[in-house]
């Protein structure tokens, strides 16, 4: 009881503090005059979902209107990052403003595993609870598999659906494998809780989707905070029948000709088309199931009050470690490669806010990463920012509100993979500065005069041509600075100081 009296003032502070704000700024349009408490927040939060994936990123086979109409009213980002190409230090560093390094997790995690988000972290959740905000999560987590490692125990006070597990054994009920793997002590890591009561044929994405619709109206006199990360469009690959037909149909009619898989190092291959019905149509159920969010905030009246992000945790899955293999089920051409690979096609993905009011439509250029979107949220809803735990971010409230962004276009943003993955990759580290993009390669295997590779990513964004020798010394700058970031972040430096 005490602790809900407590919460119940913490919300009471946090909205007089906002209404003063309000009426103090009642002159400025863009400050919303009128509003009465804090915004809400509902963060999308998609699993390997591509940056050439969206129809409004550029794709031609896939449709995904209710995206691409949000992305028209949103402040779109053409130059966003992940953290790192693969989900588990993506999602670890989006909780906490902080490389994913810096917490032990730099490759996915495979259950059983003692790793896990460290609990001493102060998570987005954390303080945004606070701040009075009722927090929610649905969905994949991926941030360790023990009842004490849940979001639960990272700030989130309603939490559905989340597995331990990385994929669900299916994405049609039961939502399980056949013959399903049992790990230590009898626990499926891969089923989705929380969905009891469903029938043959229920799709996840909508069975997900009608909880987060509950949270949204359980909560809509209160400020509230939803972290909505779907499974999709991660494997297994798996849509409604219907949706499969029509693009199997779309596929036979536009007479898309089979095309030679692309070559990656490593021996592994890369898909050179979007041609997966399956694929597309996880996807434009992915999108309907958004539709769906976005329409219950309109009914309740809530839109004008709710910030909306949408983002992806790495690259689309493209690229696979085979001779065999064609590929994985999407394609991120024009960018190279993809999911688990430190070129563009595994780290550049889709991003937008939306928050109608306050913030005007817009593209932007200026670059941003993961860690970002915790400050970024902390000052668009008025609480004070945590830089001494989000080290790694910066807000991006002046991009967002119209500013050019001058001082955040060359600012470095880097990765460490230090893993073998299944996409074909090898370790590799990575830097951008500005327009530069240099890699890495740090595989014992490497020779010497093959470990660095330097594109031009205004002119390149294939990352074809190799300017590592011809421009020596943007390649010696490049990779003492990224060394220099390595060893901050290993040693719990802040390396903007």
């Amino acid at each position: 009881m005490k602790i809900k009296f407590l919460r119940f003032l913490n919300i009471v502070l946090v909205c007089l503090c906002f209404q003063s704000l309000t009426l103090t700024t009642s002159g400025a349009g863009e400050q919303g005059v009128g509003t009465e408490r804090p915004p809400n927040v509902v963060m999308f939060f998609i699993d390997d979902l591509g940056y050439m994936d969206l129809g409004c990123y550029g794709s031609t086979f896939h449709e995904t209107p209710v995206i691409d109409q949000l992305a028209r009213r949103s402040v779109r980002f053409n130059d966003f990052y992940s953290a790192n190409p693969v989900c588990s230090p993506t999602r670890a560093a989006l909780m906490t403003g902080k490389a994913p390094q810096r917490l032990g997790i730099t490759q996915w995690l495979n259950q059983p595993n003692e790793l896990h988000l460290p609990l001493e972290e102060v998570t987005i959740a954390e303080a945004l609870s606070e701040a009075g905000y009722e927090t929610g999560y649905i969905g994949k987590w991926h941030l360790g598999d023990k009842d004490i490692h849940q979001p639960q125990a990272q700030g989130f006070d309603w939490v559905r659906c989340v597995n331990r597990g990385g994929s669900p054994g299916s994405y049609f009920y039961p939502y399980r494998r056949n013959g399903n793997r049992n790990k230590p002590d009898g626990v499926r890591f891969w089923d989705v809780p929380d969905l009891e009561g469903g029938k043959k044929g229920d799709y996840l994405n909508d069975a997900m989707t009608d909880q987060a619709l509950s949270f949204i109206k359980d909560n809509q006199e209160r400020p509230f905070f939803l972290c909505f990360a779907h499974y999709a469009v991660h494997t297994p690959i798996q849509a409604p029948e219907v949706l499969v037909d029509k693009y199997r149909a779309k596929l036979q009619a536009t007479g898309n000709q089979p095309q030679d898989v692309i070559a990656e190092r490593n021996d592994a291959r890369t898909r050179p088309a979007q041609n997966n019905p399956t694929y597309a149509a996880m996807l434009e159920n992915l999108d309907t199931n958004v539709g769906r969010v976005l329409r219950e905030i309109d009914d309740l009246s809530l839109r004008e009050n709710t910030i909306i992000i949408f983002t992806s945790d790495n690259g689309g899955l493209s690229t696979l470690a085979s001779r065999r293999s064609s590929g994985g089920p999407t394609c991120c051409l024009p960018l190279r490669a993809g999911k688990g690979w430190t070129y563009e096609g595994g780290i550049r993905i889709p991003t937008m806010v939306s928050w109608p009011g306050h913030l005007k439509p817009a593209e932007s250029s200026v670059p941003g990463i993961t860690m970002d979107l915790y400050p970024t949220i902390l000052d668009l809803v008025g609480v004070d920012l945590k830089p001494k735990q989000h080290l790694d971010g910066v807000s991006l409230v002046p991009v967002l509100k119209g500013a050019s962004g001058s001082n955040l276009t060359n600012r470095p943003l880097a990765w460490t993979y230090p893993h073998n993955h299944g996409s074909g990759h090898s370790p590799s580290n990575a830097i951008r500065m500005g327009k530069w993009k240099l890699i890495q390669l740090t595989d014992e295997k490497t020779k010497t005069e093959d470990r660095y590779e330097l594109y031009d990513l205004q002119a390149d964004i294939g990352e074809a041509t190799n300017l590592a020798i011809e421009h020596h010394d943007k390649t010696h700058q490049m990779a003492k600075r990224l060394s220099e970031w390595l060893e901050a972040t290993e040693r719990g430096e802040d390396p903007k100081e």
